[in-house]
């Protein structure tokens, strides 16, 4: 279990650094954006954000995790080749009927949507550069099951260097302004794509298999028509927000959501990744259960760990990313509500991998559904009055509901072992000193650090009284860093 254990945070070490690179690329390119654009053009970017993510979501039609969970089902390499032939091609047909159908709405409805004018040339910009990059996703797809952490964080690193070049020659050389930003990733993600295309056709055998891909359709199209409710509803947040408020508080309110979700790009995701992959391989293994159960354990200080560094330090991180605009720091007070959703958003993801062993898609996609609908009710009821701290309350509302009930059905499937009064026990610590750090924030630097450190000494402490840590496991930690140290 310990070679399990090692290979599983190497791989989660390898995607965390491609995933910290796709942040690190955001950190570089706020500043130059906040230079030749003003808050409110910098809502729109988020609002644009928000409609990339919903092409995303509605281009897979559910293939995209069909793939993912009957990849390793394959019997040959041949049949494999021919799963992502079948998996591209199909994606090819729905990326562009979905590129096309967004595109008729942003242009017809610019106005209504952004409450802002945008010229017609920004919007095709941004489609294009999202026809690109949702084409991307099959061969990111195809590395991620192969568990080729390091290739695809060298492609990750590429279009990285990409955007960033070509964002800052159309800004900072062509003076182009939020045209400039879409041009940029238009320009980006299409060299991208290309650079791929060869490592696609080699993975490739041009045979169509159409049994195989109703299969991932009845399986996947569950969960994908729940995904796009649930990314329509969760996503309208910003757009309720300036519906609401304005443009200048969609600004604000993205800015906290984005220092939040470093803990999703950096460990939530690279620890899922680097885990459901092994874990669709292995799950009908003996032993799986309580490997499971380990992981889960780990996964919970980590991102608890995590997501405390990360609120402590938020007025410091708005600080660099806004290159010290006065406006941004009324983001600090959203970010540690926020990071309890993020919290509740990772269990949630780690409690579906039992639920999608077992197939029960139908029941995930009820839960986010419903979910989503507190959600936005909640940014209904709660955004004209509070604006963005609305907006932060109904989505922890909304995670919290989905982490519960997720919970509840993966006891039924599994006989899962997670104390629900060990983990809310740590869930009142970690509230305690992230809000309690808070008025600290406003001290003389190095002391406000010293005692931000000294927070996270507590926590990791606590760790160890609720019994998240065990002393045992400190010595196979060592062994591992020193294993991979002597690589």
């Amino acid at each position: 279990m310990q070679n399990q254990t090692r290979f599983i945070f190497r791989q989660g070490v390898i995607y965390g650094i491609g995933n910290v690179l796709v942040k690190l690329s955001g950190v570089i390119l706020i500043p130059l954006y906040l230079r030749y654009i003003n808050e409110e053009e910098f809502g729109i970017v988020a609002l644009f954000e928000t409609i990339f993510q919903f092409s995303l979501i509605l281009s897979g039609f559910g293939a995209r995790g069909g793939f993912m969970r009957w990849y390793h089902e394959m019997k040959s390499r041949r049949d494999k080749k021919q799963l992502f032939y079948t998996t591209v091609m199909f994606n090819l047909m729905t990326t562009t009927l979905t590129v096309g159908a967004v595109g008729a709405v942003v242009f017809m409805y610019s106005q209504e949507i952004f409450q802002y004018h945008i010229s017609s040339s920004i919007l095709f910009f941004f489609l294009a550069g999202t026809f690109f990059r949702l084409m991307m996703e099959m061969p990111y797809y195809l590395l991620k099951i192969e568990q080729k952490a390091v290739a695809q964080t060298w492609w990750v690193f590429l279009n990285m260097v990409l955007l960033i070049g070509t964002t800052f020659y159309f800004m900072e050389v062509k003076r182009m302004g939020l045209r400039g930003i879409y041009l940029g990733q238009m320009v980006a993600h299409s060299l991208t794509f290309l650079a791929l295309l060869p490592m696609m056709v080699k993975h490739s055998v041009p045979k169509f298999n159409v049994g195989v891909l109703k299969e991932m359709l009845h399986y996947g199209f569950p969960l994908a028509v729940s995904n796009i409710l649930t990314t329509v509803l969760t996503l309208s947040d910003r757009h309720i927000i300036n519906q609401y408020q304005n443009l200048s508080e969609v600004a604000g309110y993205s800015m906290g959501f984005k220092v939040s979700n470093l803990l999703q790009m950096v460990i939530v995701s690279s620890f899922i990744t680097g885990y459901s992959n092994y874990y669709f391989k292995t799950l009908h293994e003996k032993g799986s259960l309580s490997f499971y159960e380990k992981i889960l354990r780990y996964f919970v200080v980590f991102i608890s760990f995590g997501g405390l560094g990360v609120v402590l330090f938020s007025p410091e991180i708005i600080y660099v990313v806004s290159m010290g605009r006065e406006f941004f720091q009324s983001s600090v007070v959203i970010v540690p509500v926020l990071m309890i959703g993020m919290l509740f958003s990772g269990l949630r993801q780690m409690f579906m991998l039992p639920l999608n062993k077992h197939k029960r898609t139908r029941r995930i996609s009820l839960i986010l559904v419903l979910s989503a609908v507190i959600n936005i009710g909640g940014n209904f009821l709660l955004v004209p009055v509070l604006g963005k701290m609305g907006a932060s309350v109904s989505t922890v509302a909304a995670q919290l509901f989905a982490v519960v009930w997720f919970y509840v059905e993966v006891r039924k499937t599994e006989p899962v072992r997670f104390s629900l009064g060990r983990n809310f026990l740590l869930l009142v610590i970690w509230g305690a000193l992230a809000f309690g750090g808070m008025p600290f924030f406003d001290y003389y630097l190095p002391l406000a650090w010293a005692i931000k450190v000294l927070l996270l000494l507590l926590f990791i402490l606590s760790l160890f009284l609720t019994g998240h840590i065990r002393k045992e496991e400190i010595g196979e930690v060592k062994n591992i860093y020193h294993k991979i140290k002597g690589r």
